[in-house]
């Protein structure tokens, strides 16, 4: 049933859960976003991003059509096993030239796609480091999947368009989980980190509990997407291949 199947689609869910949900005041203290550089393509506003047609950044449809072309989304590991520093660099260099289909090394496709949100200025759900302004998923109490999907229909776009983006992307690499061995909450866990960035300064407990709770939203909101929201193939836990719905 839809339960199980949610279930199946982000896994064992509960251990990622924070112990206490943090103030709104402890969440402008402690949130802190973007290292980036800055250039072309990275470490710009989504607003000032060079969209493509569905209304997403170019550079991460470029990625991502990369990735499935060159089958590297059925990878061992793949978004979980780093690359080598200096393909990583060869990549990005192409990647910055609008050269992107000349990227051999899909590890560095997969590492780039996390680069490139871990680099906005602002979190793709809103956050600024500058204002103090912090997501509703740092302060949020969210216990539903219903709830999550709420609020992120409530973002503006290309925000929501890019969660979204990223919620079709998760779909596609754990669909192939007998091969990659990558789950849904596996893509979760190394997502985390570079949607909500903790400041450097940041003590570990409290980067670890701002990190838990992007962890619990997002395993709650993909469940909720890929049950009601998401395409006519589902996630479940007993196959890694689409299950279609009888009509």
């Amino acid at each position: 049933g839809r339960g199980s199947a949610a279930k199946g689609a982000t896994g064992a869910a509960t251990s990622a859960e924070p112990s206490r949900t943090m103030s709104l005041a402890a969440g402008k203290r402690w949130l802190g976003l973007g290292r980036g550089k800055g250039s072309s393509r990275f470490g710009v506003k989504l607003d000032e991003a060079r969209l493509g047609d569905d209304g997403v950044p170019e550079v991460l449809q470029e990625l991502r059509t990369l990735l499935m072309a060159r089958k590297g989304h059925r990878n061992e590991g793949i978004f979980r096993v780093s690359p080598a520093t200096s393909a990583l660099q060869a990549s990005r260099a192409l990647v910055e030239a609008g050269q992107t289909s000349k990227v051999s090394d899909l590890e560095s496709v997969a590492q780039l796609i996390k680069v490139w949100f871990r680099e906005l200025p602002e979190s793709v759900f809103g956050a600024d480091r500058e204002t103090g302004i912090v997501a509703p998923i740092v302060d949020g109490d969210f216990t539903t999947g219903a709830g999550c999907y709420e609020a992120m229909q409530g973002l503006p776009e290309p925000r929501r368009s890019t969660v979204r983006w990223l919620l079709e992307l998760i779909g596609d690499v754990c669909r192939y989980e007998s091969e990659n061995r990558m789950t849904a909450q596996s893509m979760i866990i190394v997502f985390a980190p570079n949607l909500i960035v903790p400041r450097a300064d940041l003590d570990p407990l409290s980067a670890l509990q701002v990190n838990q709770h992007v962890v619990r939203f997002m395993e709650l909101l993909f469940g909720h997407w890929n049950e009601v929201g998401g395409p006519a193939t589902r996630i479940t836990a007993s196959t890694a291949s689409p299950q279609v719905d009888p009509p």
